[in-house]
């Protein structure tokens, strides 16, 4: 019987720039390393996470069907689900019949979590799409998401200071392995970190940058009374009011998509400037209280 592996909880940004798919095999009474359809395949990110499934919580904001576009696919779902730092791509077909079902009727835009299986395409050498087969996948709320931002915020710099340790220490190779251990770094960790930096080759920069996210997504989340103004806490509240009487009314919005024009218009009719409005509409984005289907469009999510 195969164990399962821990799902593993990544941001966005970092799991799309991951590329290095590892193939595990079975070691066999004579020494030999085969692969098996049985030992799981793991994806390594650039922070040192091997991965073979994750645990997402985010905002879903389109629903594709790839059926005719896939060759011998019947039936092929792509999920966009969103998170502070980006998108995950999420496929659901015939062999994950409970997830293609929830996607098919799945209100957009919903939060949602998904665990799944991580999987990566590589149509040309060098370009590497990933992506997540889910395993489940269920209607969320906005304190749910907000838990698995400041979990994967913990975990993302725990991997980032231990990465940085690994850089500073200039070793490489089984060295720098036992080096890790003797740290006290988590095993899981030890190889990934190792396996990252000897395949990605990760720098200073990349780290600040990591870490730059985290931030960005922290500050996502913080609650109303904890930061900015009351001025802008009311604005906050106008500017959702404003987009939820024109998506009503129909005017200036498509299914209930608002155009920022509209809203720079009707806001401005309500004594808010437009470099307040757009001020307003950043902030609301990264809160996750409204998101952008396409240029110049905007939705609720309710």
């Amino acid at each position: 019987m195969v164990e399962r592996e821990m799902a593993h909880r990544v941001f966005a940004r970092e799991f799309n720039d991951s590329r290095f798919q590892l193939q595990s095999v079975s070691i066999h009474e004579d020494n030999s390393h085969v692969a098996s359809v049985h030992s799981p395949n793991f994806l390594v990110t650039p922070s040192g996470a091997k991965s073979n499934r994750v645990f997402v919580v985010g905002v879903v904001t389109e629903v594709e069907n790839m059926a005719d576009l896939k060759s011998g696919a019947k039936e092929l779902l792509r999920a966009r689900i969103s998170d502070p730092t980006g998108s995950f791509t999420v496929y659901a077909g015939n062999y994950q019949p409970e997830a293609l079902v929830f996607l098919s009727n799945v209100e957009v835009p919903s939060y949602v979590m998904v665990v799944g299986k991580v999987r990566s395409y590589e149509p040309e050498a060098g370009e590497v799409f990933v992506s997540i087969r889910p395993e489940e996948i269920h209607y969320a709320d906005e304190s749910l998401r907000n838990r698995w931002i400041v979990d994967t915020a913990e975990l993302t710099l725990e991997r980032v200071d231990f990465l940085k340790k690994a850089l500073d220490s200039g070793l490489t190779g089984k060295i720098l392995l036992d080096h890790l251990k003797s740290l006290g770094v988590p095993l899981h960790l030890v190889e990934g970190i190792c396996l990252s930096l000897d395949y990605y080759h990760t720098d200073l920069a990349y780290i600040e940058q990591l870490r730059a996210n985290v931030k960005e997504s922290l500050l996502s989340i913080k609650e109303d009374g904890s930061c900015g103004s009351d001025e802008d806490h009311d604005h906050e509240s106008l500017v959702l009011e404003v987009m939820g009487s024109i998506a009503e009314s129909g005017s200036n919005s498509i299914s209930g998509s608002v155009e920022y024009a509209a809203i720079i218009t009707e806001a401005s009719s309500r004594g808010m400037s437009a470099a307040q409005v757009d001020q307003i509409v950043r902030i609301l984005l990264s809160k996750g209280h409204i998101y952008e289907p396409r240029a110049g469009v905007f939705k609720v999510i309710h």
